[in-house]
């Protein structure tokens, strides 16, 4: 275990601000250097002026539902495209659309972004307008079919831009060159989110809402850009803590959507103390699940336009069943994975193909044997002639620009590809396996050098006196943590007081400091060397500190990352 302490930087600009010396300069480390960072308030993100196109986008979407013209929200299967698709649906409606209708892709039949066959089956129900949410910037042909049969396209993404775009009417995606927003972090959900607001902004000055009463409030659909951008792994920038920051509150105060009530309630998470990591953990891998598994109708987006609280807990339960049949396929997969993985140990990257394997769940192994090998890692499956991989990767490896890289040395190796730095997909013909594999490992070992050992980031040592309730409630209030913006953890060395197995599954330790006090704290899901420590061992661990909600009370929770005997 390689522990780095993070650097003490200056924090003078916030002494005013916070008057803690060490939660001023966990935030300090974090960038946090003004009034508005502090106070994280959706008031202060970026304007969405400068997003490229958003005037054309927005103005094009004012119109058609000015004339009442039948509107398709055209989303994805993942966790971004199904809120994108339902914040799409939901806040088109609420600013007038008087018709709309969605289509999400299937992994299995069709796969990503729109197609012709969405194309056809939309002109057929007298759709006039096609919105692309989380995908449409590689959908060229498709983009460019549904021109040719007279619809309007406004595509909204946030993905890598191809060179050459589709021909829609209008493209908002904050990577396109040129485009001067200040956050490349957007999700899918978050680029529409902007849109909508523009469009509002329009409608509301021509004079739309006059007979309404009131102005449509985009904001209140931001519980589900928050878990668009968590499930989407998205930096957690300025913009997009204040964005996620409102989301969480709404969700908190039981103001969210009826679907989230549910699937949080199906999972036993509660709202008053939801984060990024319930999120990430509990809620997104049940949106995820129906599009991961071979299942006829992928009811997650259903889930999140219900209004209905009873077919909504239907509903949760179904997701709830449909991630128990996912975690036994993935079970069975990572094994064959980690025992293919293990001939491909030491080399800079691993690809690993078996054609038993599902498309929905390459990515979640990709995670795993990254996780396990530190190296950036390619998952294909199929057993036709073309296999499609999902890859996961690791700080200062962008996979996309890779793939890009790669595609241009060798022009007839990759079929499609696409994604963000950390994560992508590919289709190539199963006779290029080899190939991709060899090319993949020494692009990978000319850009990272010969693997290493994973690197703990540590706060340091927390003293004693504030491992209590108060600080774990000031953290819980300067959240939300995530990628980009770290929850906190802190490293000590303890001597075991006491340990326990809970569940067969979880050790429960009372750790006792070098300065003799005492630590309760949990490790969840312990490995078996864990499970040899025992009572009087001297350990380092690695820990954080939360607050823990319960049928309507707190108690401090610390939870071990990290523990090992010294």
């Amino acid at each position: 275990m390689k522990i780095i302490r993070r650097e003490y930087v200056d924090d003078s600009q916030l002494e005013e601000l916070i008057s803690d010396p060490i939660l001023r300069q966990i935030l300090a480390r974090r960038g946090l250097k003004t009034e508005s960072d502090v106070n994280c308030s959706l008031s202060d993100i970026h304007h969405y002026k400068d997003l490229i196109d958003i005037d054309t986008a927005s103005s094009i979407i004012a119109s058609s539902i000015e004339n009442g013209e039948g509107i398709l929200v055209a989303g994805d299967y993942d966790v971004d495209g199904i809120t994108g698709t339902a914040l799409g649906v939901r806040g088109l409606y609420d600013l007038g659309a008087k018709k709309v209708s969605y289509f999400v892709p299937s992994r299995y039949e069709g796969g990503y972004g729109i197609s012709k066959t969405a194309v056809d089956a939309a002109l057929e129900d007298g759709i006039k307008l096609i919105v692309t949410v989380d995908n449409g910037v590689s959908c060229k042909e498709s983009i460019e079919y549904a021109k040719s049969r007279g619809l309007k396209v406004v595509i909204t993404d946030h993905h890598e831009v191809p060179e050459e775009l589709p021909l829609a009417d209008a493209i908002v995606d904050p990577k396109r060159k040129g485009d001067k927003f200040p956050s490349k972090n957007l999700c899918g959900a978050g680029v529409l989110f902007y849109v909508l607001v523009a469009t509002r902004a329009i409608l509301r000055d021509k004079g739309f809402y006059n007979s309404f009463g009131y102005i449509p409030r985009i904001g209140r659909f931001l519980d589900l850009v928050s878990l668009g951008t968590i499930g989407d792994v998205m930096v957690l920038d300025s913009n997009n803590r204040k964005l996620v920051k409102y989301g969480f509150n709404r969700i908190k105060n039981g103001e969210c959507l009826v679907g989230i009530k549910a699937l949080a309630s199906s999972c036993k998470v509660n709202l008053a103390g939801i984060n990024a990591t319930s999120i990430a953990f509990d809620l997104c891998p049940r949106l995820n699940a129906p599009g991961r598994i071979k299942l006829e109708n992928n009811p997650a987006v259903s889930l999140m336009l219900t209004d209905n609280e009873q077919e909504a807990m239907e509903i949760a339960r179904e997701l709830d069943m449909c991630n128990r049949r996912r975690g036994d396929y993935e079970r069975v997969f990572l094994k064959e994975a980690t025992e293919d993985a293990q001939s491909q140990r030491g080399n800079c990257a691993i690809v690993l193909y078996r054609p038993n394997w599902l498309v929905g769940l390459g990515g979640l192994i990709a995670s795993r044997i990254k996780e396990m090998f530190s190296v950036p890692t390619f998952v294909f499956s199929g057993d036709g002639e073309e296999l499609l991989g999902s890859a996961r990767s690791v700080p200062g490896f962008s996979m996309v620009k890779i793939l890009k890289a790669m595609d241009e040395k060798c022009p007839n190796l990759l079929s499609r590809y696409g994604g963000h730095a950390m994560a992508a997909g590919a289709s190539i013909r199963k006779d290029s396996l080899d190939t991709f594999r060899q090319m993949f490992n020494e692009i990978a070992k000319e850009c990272l050098g010969n693997p290493t050992e994973d690197e703990i980031i540590s706060d340091g040592e927390l003293p004693s006196n504030y491992q209590n309730l108060a600080f774990a409630r000031d953290l819980e209030a300067f959240g939300p943590w995530g990628n980009g913006f770290e929850e906190p953890c802190f490293d000590g060395i303890f001597t075991v007081e006491d340990v326990s197995l809970v569940a067969s599954r979880h050790l429960r330790f009372v750790l006792r400091g070098e300065d003799g006090s005492t630590m309760r704290a949990i490790k969840l899901r312990a490995t078996a060397n864990e499970k040899q420590i025992t009572q009087n061992t001297q350990v380092r661990v690695v820990y954080n500190v939360s607050v823990s909600h319960y049928m309507g009370s707190e108690r401090l929770e610390i939870r071990i990352l990290n523990i090992e005997p010294i």
